[in-house]
């Protein structure tokens, strides 16, 4: 569980303390309307806070309190997702950062990073990303970081890369 860092970002294991921040976070109307369409309650906070507590403990990886180097503020929550398979574990590439802080490149500072520290780091047969179909600048992102579309319907859209992806595109 070690922290990490992008040219602007400080990124940490989540922790109980940052219930409140979070808490703060999921509270936003315009963030939320992507993830649950609705701001989320203190306790589905802490209840999600202690499943990403979980993934650290149980694969060593997961989401990141999210830290402006600049300023030392908490403003997002990002990380991989464990998300063990029959084939082997994935991650689900993911990213939130409070409103105030968008289209100013640090989603995609952030994907950038966490791809190759991801499979790096972290024993994963692929990583993907999913984002709402209404949501064009998690959409771009995506895009912007090399992922590849593998899947759209009327409300998600998926991209994708795999450990071999990867390293054939790191050799090039």
């Amino acid at each position: 569980m070690t922290n990490w860092e992008t040219e602007r970002l400080l990124l940490r294991p989540l922790t109980l303390d940052d219930l409140g921040a979070l808490y703060q976070l999921y509270r936003e109307p315009m963030l939320m309307q992507y993830v649950t369409g609705q701001p989320r309650s203190y306790e589905k906070t802490r209840e999600r806070l202690l499943s990403h507590l979980m993934d650290f403990d149980r694969h060593g990886f997961g989401y990141y309190a999210t830290i402006l180097k600049a300023t030392g503020e908490m403003i997002g929550r990002c990380g991989i997702q464990p998300m063990p398979k029959d084939t082997g574990l994935e991650g689900a590439l993911a990213w939130m950062f409070s409103s105030a802080y968008w289209n100013q490149g640090l989603a995609t500072e952030f994907a950038r990073a966490m791809i190759p520290y991801g499979f790096t780091h972290f024993p994963l047969d692929r990583i993907y990303a999913q984002a709402d179909i209404r949501n064009p600048a998690s959409i771009r992102v995506m895009q912007k970081v090399g992922l590849h579309m593998i899947n759209c319907d009327e409300q998600y859209i998926e991209y994708e890369i795999s450990r071999s992806d990867f390293e054939a595109n790191k050799h090039q």
